[in-house]
């Protein structure tokens, strides 16, 4: 007997866990389908969610607005699920050289970048474990998700509710757009939407193949540092926090020519480099990941219904920001499926990309 859905979901990463949960809380019955592979961006994600980034420390894009959504988000999950995986804290940003300097004392009376922001830190960092710093800010909101235990957790809500499938989907499977939804046979089920959010995977969608991306990779370091009780998140070319077990995460790199998976010996070298700059204190190597983000070529998140087949959706592009971005990404998306605009032109999907001539 046919199976019917409101939305199958392909993906379930940060992007698509956020539309499960936003088209969950909405009312609709979802079908999560995942291939669960353990090296993807969002499964080693450090779940950081920063407000001022890069060497002219610029506050993220629309970030009040995303920070907002995030913060409701996580909080609900976390209730619904009875379980923690989303902390609000501060992160310290260390100066080095005078034009990172400059560039602060210029930015730091600014209102919006005054608000967010103090210096030096309050406590300032431990001297017996960091080098010292010319200058130290203390961004005051931003937040942490442990994004394996939220993903999980997650999934493993959805099964209990007979909405997840673990499986890699072939388009050869044979998806079917009726007038009024989509069919996939394989698994006799029937839905209004099919909503992508595979990274990467996208790519071999035949109604998205239009999409472009500029994907990057990134690595990242499990480390043992004996003695070190810092909590914060410290940024200084790269970023250090504090994992729940007491390890500590470091990363990342970005590479643009050899996108696969596996860990190179020229990004760890990397990674421990900047290390060394930063901390007093030893540490030990315990585990070394890498993915590959899925960066737009235009560097905004994309979503979108496609012209033609308006059953499709699409979720993508989150690159390094999908722990701020997914959730009111993903609750704009529910908007989108039902006939209202994309919020901001630079995240339409339908303004980036030639898409009314795909398909099989």
């Amino acid at each position: 007997m046919s199976m019917t859905y409101d939305a199958i979901i392909l993906g379930q990463g940060l992007a698509g866990t956020a539309v499960a949960w936003q088209f969950h809380w909405a009312g609709l019955r979802v079908l999560i389908i995942d291939r669960n592979e353990s090296n993807t961006p969002s499964r080693i994600s450090a779940g950081l969610i920063t407000p001022i980034t890069g060497q002219r420390l610029v506050i993220s894009w629309q970030f009040p607005a995303f920070w907002s959504a995030a913060l409701a988000h996580y909080r609900r999950a976390e209730a619904e699920l009875g379980t923690s995986f989303f902390r609000e804290t501060t992160m310290v940003r260390r100066f080095e050289t005078a034009e990172e300097l400059a560039i602060f004392e210029r930015r730091r009376n600014d209102p919006e970048f005054e608000q967010i922001t103090r210096s030096p830190p309050q406590p300032e960092l431990d001297a017996e474990s960091f080098l010292p710093a010319t200058c130290d800010m203390e961004m005051l909101t931003a937040g942490q998700l442990d994004v394996p235990t939220y993903l999980q957790s997650s999934r493993d809500f959805f099964d209990r509710l007979g909405c997840y499938r673990q499986d890699s989907l072939s388009w050869s499977d044979g998806l079917i757009l009726q007038s009024e939804g989509v069919m996939l046979p394989r698994y006799n089920v029937t839905a209004r939407w099919l909503i992508s959010c595979q990274g990467l995977q996208a790519q071999q969608h035949p109604w998205f193949s239009a999409v472009r991306f500029r994907p990057a990779k990134g690595e990242i370091l499990t480390l043992d540092i004996s003695g070190l009780t810092e909590s914060r998140v410290v940024h200084r070319g790269i970023w250090l926090t504090r994992r729940a077990d007491g390890l500590y995460q470091a990363g990342s790199t970005y590479e643009w020519q050899q996108l696969d998976e596996t860990p190179t010996a020229a990004g760890r070298e990397q990674i421990e480099q900047l290390l060394r700059q930063v901390l007093r204190r030893p540490f030990q190597i315990v585990a070394h990941h890498a993915a590959v983000r899925p960066i737009h070529l235009q560097q905004y998140p994309v979503i979108g219904r496609h012209p033609s087949s308006s059953q499709l959706g699409y979720l993508n592009g989150l690159g390094s920001k999908g722990t701020l971005q997914a959730p009111r990404l993903a609750r704009e998306l529910l908007a989108v499926m039902r006939g209202e605009p994309v919020f901001d032109p630079r995240c339409d999907l339908n303004r980036l990309t030639e898409l009314s001539a795909c398909g099989p």
